[in-house]
């Protein structure tokens, strides 16, 4: 009778991580750009570093960052704040973008989330990251296609000290 060999244990780790990879990409919705809903917007108000307002009253909340919150009701303004506000008002302001809808459509605030891109093609989220407007957020998991950019983006401002980063000790 012949023996059933057993796995070793990289062959359990690298099947483990097969199947993580596959459930990720059947379960994300994000995958390729080509499944994304798209909404293009005119901004009105930029609210702070990661949210902005259209003149229609819909609200919108940058997807993979987190940026210093301004100050608001009774919460004070965190360090790099309004920098942070001014940075993305400057990016868009005034004008008309287009946003890759997120598989969770809203945040528990009612914001609708996105990836936000200028009429040149430059994903803001990414810039924000790459500029030190903002810090990664990949706790609700990031788009593949996107996730590598967005990695290197924050660590190369972190490394360079730049925007939020300058003071960071």
């Amino acid at each position: 009778m012949r023996r059933i060999r057993q796995p070793t244990p990289g062959q359990i780790a690298c099947a483990v991580v097969a199947a993580v990879l596959m459930y990720r990409y059947v379960t994300q919705g994000e995958c390729t750009g080509k499944q994304r809903r798209e909404k293009s917007v005119t901004v009105a108000w930029v609210l702070d570093g990661d949210t902005f307002e259209t003149a229609a009253g819909e609200r919108f909340r940058l997807l993979g960052i987190d940026a210093p919150e301004v100050a608001h009701h009774d919460q004070q303004e965190e360090p790099y704040g309004d920098e942070s506000t001014e940075w993305l008002r400057q990016q868009v302001g005034g004008q008309t973008v287009t946003l890759h809808l997120g598989v969770e459509e809203t945040d528990r605030y009612g914001r609708t989330l996105a990836w936000i891109y200028t009429a040149d093609g430059t994903l803001i989220n990414r810039l924000a990251l790459s500029t030190g407007q903002a810090k990664l957020l990949d706790r609700f998991g990031l788009p593949l296609d996107l996730e590598p950019g967005l990695r290197e983006s924050a660590a190369t401002a972190r490394m360079q000290r730049i925007g939020l980063w300058a003071s960071d000790q």
